[in-house]
């Protein structure tokens, strides 16, 4: 979908799912999670834009259209699901962005089955244009005009 083996990891075991309806304590940060090092200025990244509470960069391989942004909480929640009021601010986030992209998709992925590569939470906003060949799961292959 998006961001495939551009951000990993650091920390030599695997991180263990964060149990359901927990919540990291305000302004916690998570070592070895590149886009908690992102934040704290640790990380190379182009920040498009930042609010108190979140920042949008660009994927470091440029994303999958031009205009693709990342929008990402400044605290360590690990999905959509943790931290219900995180996950609302960082959606007005991408939303403000969204109303600047014109037609685009607006995804977030929960969990490794649903294609989450890094456990931050993260939003992807993906100006879309026709004909751009961006197919996402659930929409039909359209014949080639001729």
């Amino acid at each position: 979908m998006v961001s495939h083996g551009e951000f990993h990891e650091m920390a030599d075991d695997a991180p263990a799912p964060c149990p359901r309806l927990s919540r990291a304590p305000r302004g916690a940060q998570r070592a070895g999670c590149p886009f908690c090092l992102i934040v704290r200025g640790r990380a190379p990244a182009t920040v498009l834009r930042e609010w108190p509470e979140t920042i949008a960069i660009r994927p470091r391989h440029g994303g999958v259209t031009d205009g693709h942004i990342l929008v990402i909480p400044r605290v360590h929640v690990a999905d959509v699901a943790e931290d219900p009021e995180v996950s609302a601010t960082t959606m007005l986030r991408a939303a403000e962005l969204a109303a600047e992209a014109g037609d685009c998709n607006v995804i977030t992925s929960r969990g490794p089955s649903a294609t989450q590569t890094v456990r931050h939470l993260h939003l992807h906003v993906v100006p879309r244009a026709d004909g751009d060949g961006l197919l996402l799961p659930w929409t039909a292959a359209r014949p080639a005009e001729r």
